[in-house]
């Protein structure tokens, strides 16, 4: 499906620019068109954009080894 972006968003390592018009998979297409990201290019808006506040779950890695060679 071609759509039309209106914002500025990422998908996996893909970067949508606003006022880009692309053809996408039509899956990926429904899902920008529902939040509002993207609309069906020639199609006025469906939505307003899904903007709000994310927050990201960061967990700490630490190594399980240690040095055992004292030797």
């Amino acid at each position: 499906m071609k759509i039309e972006c209106l914002s500025t968003f990422l998908d996996g390592a893909q970067r949508f620019e606003a006022g880009d018009i692309r053809t996408v998979p039509d899956a990926l297409a429904h899902k920008f068109v529902a939040l509002g990201w993207a609309k069906e290019a020639g199609q006025p808006a469906a939505a307003e954009p899904s903007v709000g506040e994310v927050s990201l779950d960061i967990h700490n890695a630490a190594s399980g080894l240690k040095d055992t060679n004292h030797g």
